[in-house]
């Protein structure tokens, strides 16, 4: 396939039986917080953005004591690299980030994924930054792989590794406006590799292929509800078993889940029905439907299909 066919086709799997189915702005940008999302997505026809275009993946960053202004201006800048892909001008949604509180810490990636709740658990890159920083990221997974390491065994070289496993990060992401579909691909196999080369420093990997979906990016557009589709999804399980809509209630606030001293900015609530997805061999995935409005049913058309394919 040539680049001009691999941009323009819709996401394909890597398995023949899994085939697809079917900078302005930033002064403003508390001032202009909506508590409903007034953002939209240009999609359908009318579309100016080319279809299969790979989105930039920003790094996770340091977020730590910086500024609610600032945040949302790095997350405004991003936004605004892709501006064909909005009607209007973007506004960060109140009720997803109005409570990020100014100068706090946030839960870091060595925090998070290797010491916990206490005086380190802000250590490393802000693991919120890898949604945050990527907006268009509209469903992201989130893998079970925190506190699964022997904190003894852990140095201050493996820390400084820029590779080092900490969690699943997405390898592309990509839009297809016109038939309203967005994919994230995340590489399992390869974070997996990675694991094995610390073998003697994991104490606990039995539930390694457990992962929960992040959708506040998707709220922060205005698709305030989602269903994991069962029959256009592949080789995952959903332990909670939900044949329901799942409203999208995540936000960011200052929590105490840390334990740090004055707590921290994090991610809340916990969705049992999107907290505990098993993918039971790879490649995998899961394909949401998103909408603007509660359907009537599941089987309703979604406004938006947003793929996550674990290879």
């Amino acid at each position: 396939m040539t680049p001009s066919e691999e941009k323009n086709s819709k996401p394909k799997f890597w398995s023949a039986g899994l085939a697809m189915v079917p900078l302005v702005l930033f002064a403003t940008a508390i001032h202009h917080c909506a508590k409903v999302s007034a953002n939209e997505l240009e999609l359908g026809p009318q579309s100016k953005f080319p279809d299969g275009t790979a989105l930039q993946i920003n790094p996770i960053q340091d977020l730590n004591y910086k500024s609610k202004l600032d945040i949302l201006n790095m997350r405004t800048y991003a936004i605004n690299v892709y501006r064909a892909l909005l009607i209007g001008q973007y506004n960060a949604t109140q009720s997803v980030f109005g409570e990020i509180t100014d100068g706090k810490p946030w839960w870091g990636m060595a925090g998070q994924y290797i010491w916990g709740e206490g005086q380190r658990s802000i250590e490393g890159m802000s693991e919120e930054s890898r949604f945050i920083l990527n907006p268009f990221l509209l469903v992201g997974a989130n893998p079970w792989t925190a506190m699964i390491w022997n904190k003894e065994k852990i140095t201050e070289d493996d820390l400084r590794r820029y590779d080092f496993p900490y969690t699943w990060l997405p390898q592309s992401l990509r839009f297809w406006p016109s038939a309203k579909m967005g994919q994230v691909v995340y590489d399992v196999t390869g974070f997996n590799q990675r694991l094995r080369q610390y073998a003697d420093k994991i104490e606990k990997g039995d539930e390694n292929n457990h992962f929960g979906l992040v959708a506040y990016n998707a709220r922060d557009f205005g698709y305030d509800y989602m269903f994991i589709s069962p029959t256009q999804s592949a080789n995952i399980e959903n332990t909670d078993k939900n044949k329901d809509v799942v409203q999208i209630r995540h936000y960011i606030h200052t929590g105490d889940s840390s334990k740090y001293p004055g707590g921290c900015n994090n991610m809340s609530p916990a969705i049992a029905q999107i907290d505990d997805i098993v993918y039971t061999k790879l490649p995998a995935r899961a394909t949401v439907y998103l909408w603007k409005q509660r359907p009537p049913s599941v089987n309703a058309k979604p406004d938006l299909t947003f793929v996550v394919d674990l290879k």
